[in-house]
């Protein structure tokens, strides 16, 4: 039979078992610690990178694209940055159209639509190519948050030498590049931006651990060095990069959180928002609230219930959904025709 503890051991007992407690609880307090002073995912300074500027000559600017996308001859057919003129080459129009597509994507990603908007408008028009884009995929994590500034901000200056007023369209990430010329003293020199499925978080809750403690290291543990897959057609592989490296997604994820947490009332443009509320690549709801703090005058939003497209994310074109181009080409079109003389 056993003994039970004396009555002058009781003491002794508790006393072990509070400073096991105490010990495992400071234990968990430095883990705590510990994790939350882990390396974050940073946004960077807010400056774009330097690199040479477009010139203000018109006449000079096709050379000058072509110059500057020699230098990368990897860059995937017609991913290219390029300006399709209205008229004569060379020849300012009433209207200039810039397109900066999403993550991963190219021009393609919604063509003909921005075509379409531009040839009712009389208007030039230049695409864009995000650094590491339309190249192959290790390209993707060789650019920085402040390379994708610096493409957002050369498409622009690109935009106003083209036109005497700017249109602004841009997808999924290239909204977010384009929601901060808005905050960063880019209003005045844009007429109107049209947003499609703007990305300000991702659907998938999880995309968010990246931008906590520890979330770069978090990511490549749960997903590995690369991240994607096979197209799904010989269309969608010449648009998008379908594989490439998981550290890619950490740039990306700083702009969504930078600009969704920044002076968002500072955005003053006239401003169009499409959406469809079934996106499954990008927050419906984050879209929403992003938008409620702009401080545009002139805004609208609207929910695309007229999209074939799988995912509801790249709503419109003709590798996703080639029946809602030209219904979303009219939208634009009237919004732009309508938008006040500045």
């Amino acid at each position: 039979m056993t003994n039970a503890p004396t009555a002058g051991a009781r003491p002794l007992f508790r006393k072990t078992w509070f400073r096991v407690l105490a010990a495992l609880a400071a234990v968990v307090v430095l883990a705590v610690v510990v994790f939350l002073a882990g390396p974050r995912n940073a946004f960077g300074p807010n400056t774009p990178s330097a690199r040479a500027q477009a010139p203000q000559e018109i006449a000079q600017l096709d050379d000058w694209v072509r110059k500057s996308e020699a230098a990368f001859p990897d860059i995937k057919p017609n991913n290219d940055k390029r300006i399709v003129w209205a008229g004569a080459s060379g020849q300012r129009t009433p209207w200039a159209v810039v397109y900066i597509h999403g993550y991963s994507a190219s021009r393609l990603e919604t063509a003909p639509m921005t075509d379409l908007v531009a040839k009712a408008l009389g208007a030039n028009t230049f695409y864009t190519r995000l650094t590491g884009h339309g190249r192959p995929g290790p390209a993707m994590g060789e650019a920085t948050v402040q390379d994708w500034l610096a493409d957002a901000q050369e498409a622009l200056r690109i935009g106003q030498t083209l036109g005497d007023k700017v249109l602004v369209i841009s997808c999924s990430t290239g909204s977010t590049l384009a929601t901060w010329l808005g905050t960063n003293g880019h209003n005045a020199q844009v007429a109107g931006h049209v947003f499609v499925s703007p990305n300000f978080g991702p659907k998938d809750p999880r995309a968010e651990i990246i931008n906590g403690p520890w979330g770069q290291q978090i990511a490549f543990a749960l997903q590995g060095e690369t991240r994607g897959g096979p197209a799904e057609s010989e269309a969608e592989d010449g648009a998008w990069t379908n594989i490439y490296p998981t550290r890619a997604l950490f740039p990306m994820m700083a702009l969504v959180k930078g600009v969704r947490e920044s002076e968002l009332a500072a955005f003053r443009s006239p401003l169009l928002v499409l959406y469809s509320e079934k996106d499954q690549t990008v927050e419906p709801a984050q879209t929403k609230a992003a938008f409620a703090r702009m401080g545009s005058a002139t805004k609208q939003m609207q929910a695309v219930d007229y999209s074939e497209s799988k995912g509801q994310h790249v709503l419109v074109g003709d590798i996703k959904a080639p029946k809602a181009t030209a219904p979303m080409a009219d939208t634009i079109i009237r919004w732009a025709q309508a938008l006040p003389t500045p």
